[in-house]
């Protein structure tokens, strides 16, 4: 174990793992084959109910508690204002999973009604923020799962006959994954960046040996020197605190350099720092926000003939790379020198895709690998 693992192994922030990972568990169990976008079944409210009842167990923990843990743990500062504003929207979340409940063990339609506006306004909050700071992405991260889990309930709850069209709940769950998705890559960024190897070393004077000469007198000049570069080693930094140091000399003659056990070191503290990284992302729970944010995918995934995710060959050159999120897909064409391009799922067979500096073009999935355009090209996944 790393010595950072080593001094928050005993830290309250376990108990934010722990409430991230019901959260993300409850979420999986209960929608786990669930597709806002492909759906025509009605929902089952008993067992969203009993989700529900689970979550709401899962979230007796107070998230601004747990945003205040985090704060705690890594001495950070958040705007008091926002932080009131926080309490307010998760107060409208409270409301939301009350009247959701009520709903889906009696009918009141007026209590979804309340539940749907109260989700919205919970949620709303955060993709207004504005966040850019690392501090209060970390202080508002479980919020914003908390707030994102009860309006996913609240829009599974809902009738066929009163819910909203697929594409527009899919542009409203796009939103709240985009934020969640931004806000885990930018904690995950910073997090990186905060840890880094640097190199100790200093410089050592030896005297310079001279060939021995065989006749004649030697001057007298006096003893000379070179001055000789030591690296002492490496070390693993976080922040300006060094955590852990790697000896390169291990008791090498200082006017004998290189030691030989340079890379030996270079390569320890790479490891340790990659530790490093590992353990505090794992110590602020990433891994299972991570897993929330799939859950959240999940549910406005179409589910295509072919795995679209991946790098593409065309006329046999591997160049373009699909992403899907949800109903949507963009194209990365940065291996020809060419803009992104964006698409939509249209179903499991077919697709559409923009490319800005030509046209748009329809693409027809056919297992296990093609994809068949309408100008005639075709692409294989590689």
């Amino acid at each position: 174990m790393s010595k950072f693992a080593q001094s928050i192994s005993d830290s309250g922030s376990l108990q934010l793992i722990g409430v991230i990972a019901n959260c993300s568990g409850i979420l999986s169990s209960a929608l786990g084959f669930y597709s806002f976008y492909e759906s025509e079944q009605e929902p089952d409210n008993s067992a969203i109910l009993d989700a529900i009842n689970k979550l709401q167990e899962t979230l007796d923990t107070d998230f601004a508690q747990l945003g205040d843990l985090i704060q705690q743990q890594t001495q950070i500062i958040v705007d008091t204002v926002n932080r009131d504003g926080m309490a307010l929207a998760l107060a409208s979340s409270d409301v939301a999973t009350a009247r959701i409940q009520a709903f889906l063990s009696n009918g009141d339609n007026a209590a979804l009604e309340t539940a749907e506006t109260e989700s919205i306004a919970g949620v709303q909050f955060f993709n207004e923020l504005g966040l850019s700071s690392y501090a209060d992405m970390l202080f508002f991260l479980p919020g914003l799962v908390k707030a994102g889990s009860i309006r996913i309930f609240v829009l599974a709850s809902e009738p066929l006959s009163v819910r909203e069209p697929a594409a527009v709940i899919a542009d409203n769950m796009g939103s709240m994954i985009n934020l969640l998705s931004n806000m885990i890559e930018t904690i995950k960024s910073t997090v990186d960046a905060a840890h880094t190897v640097n190199e100790k070393s200093h410089i050592h004077r030896c005297p310079i040996h001279q060939e021995i000469v065989r006749a004649g007198p030697t001057p007298t000049v006096g003893t000379p020197f070179k001055d000789v570069t030591v690296i002492d080693g490496y070390y693993h930094e976080e922040r300006g605190q060094e955590l852990a140091f790697f000896d390169a000399q291990q008791g090498a003659n200082p006017c004998e350099q290189p030691s030989g056990h340079e890379a030996e070191a270079l390569a320890a503290a790479k490891q340790d720092r990659a530790q490093g990284v590992t353990d505090e992302l794992n110590f602020l729970g990433i891994p299972y926000f991570e897993q929330v944010l799939q859950s959240w995918q999940n549910l406005i995934a179409v589910q295509t003939v072919i795995n679209l995710n991946g790098t593409w060959a065309s006329g046999g050159v591997a160049g373009p790379v699909i992403s899907v999120n949800g109903p949507a897909l963009s194209v990365d064409m940065s291996a020809y020198k060419r803009p992104t391009a964006s698409g939509t799922i249209v179903d499991d067979s077919d697709i559409t895709v923009t490319f800005p500096d030509d046209a748009t073009y329809t693409g027809k999935l056919q297992a296990p690998n093609v994809i068949l355009w309408s100008n005639n090209s075709a692409w294989t996944k590689v």
